[in-house]
C-alpha cells in the first residue's frame, strides 16, 4: 500500500476536531462501567488531544510529521506563534497511552487518578480546541 498525508489523512481542522469530540466521549463513557479498561479509557483521552492539537496545526496552516508525541505537537505550536494555556503542558502525560495501552501487558496499572487526569486534559483540550477553531 502507497499512503500519503495528502490522499488519506482530512485537512479539515473540523474534521481533525469532529474525531477528537468522538474519542473524547468514548473515554468519557468508559468511567461509569466496572468493565471498561482504564487503558482503554485513557486511550481514547491521548487521541483526543492528539487529534485536537493536530486540528489547531491544520487550522493555523502548520505542517506537523505523523506522530503521536503530545510533547512535540505542543513544541510545534509554541514553535509556530501559537499561544496555548499553561496546564496544556501536563498532556504531555498522554503520549504513552497512545501505543502502549493497545494490547495487554504492555503498561502497568492505570489509577483513578491518572484516568481521571486524562480525561481532564483531554476535556480541556479539546474544548479550548472547539473555541479557538469556531471563534477565529
Amino acid at each position: 500500500m502507497n499512503w500519503t498525508r495528502d490522499k488519506y489523512l482530512p485537512n479539515s481542522p473540523e474534521e481533525w476536531l469532529k474525531h477528537a469530540l468522538s474519542d473524547l466521549r468514548y473515554a468519557k463513557l468508559g468511567i461509569e462501567p466496572d468493565n471498561i479498561l482504564s487503558q482503554q479509557i485513557c486511550f481514547h483521552a491521548q487521541q483526543a488531544v492528539e487529534k485536537s492539537l493536530k486540528a489547531i496545526l491544520l487550522f493555523s496552516n502548520v505542517d506537523f510529521p505523523l506522530t503521536y508525541d503530545i510533547y512535540q505537537l505542543i513544541d510545534i505550536l509554541k514553535i509556530s506563534g501559537i499561544t496555548l494555556p499553561s496546564d496544556f503542558e501536563d498532556a504531555g502525560i498522554l503520549t504513552p497511552y497512545a501505543v502502549e495501552t493497545r494490547y495487554p501487558g504492555y503498561m502497568t496499572e492505570i489509577t483513578k487518578q491518572e484516568v481521571e487526569k486524562a480525561i481532564e486534559l483531554a476535556e480541556t483540550i479539546t474544548l479550548w480546541t472547539k473555541a479557538y477553531i469556531t471563534d477565529k
